[in-house]
């Protein structure tokens, strides 16, 4: 017997599969054939005896009923409800478009699920797939207080430099070349709830003070505004490293200093969720089906055509 979903502050979990029957195009939904009215009807089109009827009738019956049989069965379809961030360009936007979005769709159709994504604020995101209220949530990336509770895909959707940008007129330090070091004391503005790679974290273990923004884009006008020394941005090898400090309105104001490492992103599963670790299933081999087949390099010619 399938477990019941457990409850979070009284209510289920908000998402899961569920199976919609679609309508007919003339706008009816399909039934069963009733297999005596399909005798009564004979029996009204044609002026013979109802005994001389009855097989001829049980047969055509019978295939109407497997003809719509069939037919529901193609009309019906398995739903999965995601969650998926809201300001994470190109790879997923607050208009519900998005690489990753695209990506986390042609997986799930590939092995016939229907995802309908809910576009939600990460923090928002990553805080219910934790607590086991959705089944999934991108775009995460790995870290140690996922144990136990998330499991990820096992392929990368797309993965993303931890840069740090400074003040053009309040430079850092230069660190050693190929080292991400700052001194203790610093205050660097990171994205709440963002996952950074371990030079990242080892930057907090040092001294440097991290305060929070709701995004990349305000970390970086906090930063022209100098309310921060330095701000760490997510940055990709499909747009200019600035991009994100033009589209904020920075790009005279703050500049790349350095690196602090390369991290991994992708979508993010429920351990405690009922449909959790089936819908991972589903979403691995779905993706490893559209890689094969060449979908995945349309999606990525389709978004990024000059890469």
């Amino acid at each position: 017997m399938k477990p019941m979903p457990a409850r979070n502050n009284g209510r289920f979990p908000l998402s899961g599969f569920t199976t919609d029957s679609k309508h007919s195009e003339c706008g009816e939904s399909i039934h069963p054939v009733k297999v005596e009215s399909c005798i009564n009807e004979a029996c009204m089109l044609r002026k013979t005896p109802r005994k001389n009827l009855l097989t001829s009738a049980l047969l055509a019956c019978a295939f109407q009923a497997l003809a719509a049989s069939s037919s529901v069965a193609q009309q019906t379809r398995e739903t999965l409800t995601i969650m998926v961030e809201d300001a994470a360009a190109p790879w997923s936007k607050s208009d519900g478009t998005g690489y990753a979005n695209d990506v986390v769709v042609a997986a799930f159709k590939e092995m016939g699920v229907e995802a309908r994504l809910r576009v939600v604020p990460y923090s928002r995101c990553k805080y219910m797939v934790l607590n086991g209220q959705v089944v999934a949530c991108f775009n995460m990336s790995w870290q140690p207080g996922f144990e136990g509770k998330i499991k990820l895909a096992a392929r990368p959707i797309f993965n993303v430099s931890n840069d740090v940008f400074e003040p053009v007129n309040a430079p850092l330090p230069k660190p050693p070349e190929g080292k991400c070091v700052l001194p203790a004391g610093t205050v660097v503005g990171i994205t709440r709830d963002y996952e950074y790679s371990d030079q990242v974290m080892a930057l907090k273990r040092s001294g440097v003070v991290f305060e929070n923004s709701l995004s990349d884009s305000t970390g970086l006008q906090k930063l022209a505004a100098r309310r921060f020394q330095a701000a760490l941005i997510m940055s990709n090898n499909v747009e200019a490293r600035n991009q994100k400090a033009r589209q904020s309105g920075t790009e005279n104001t703050v500049r790349f200093a350095f690196n602090c490492g390369v991290v991994n992103s992708t979508i993010g599963f429920s351990v405690t969720h009922p449909d959790g670790l089936r819908a991972l299933k589903l979403y691995d081999e779905g993706y490893r089906r559209i890689e094969a087949d060449g979908v995945l390099t349309d999606i990525h010619r389709r978004w990024f055509p000059n890469r």
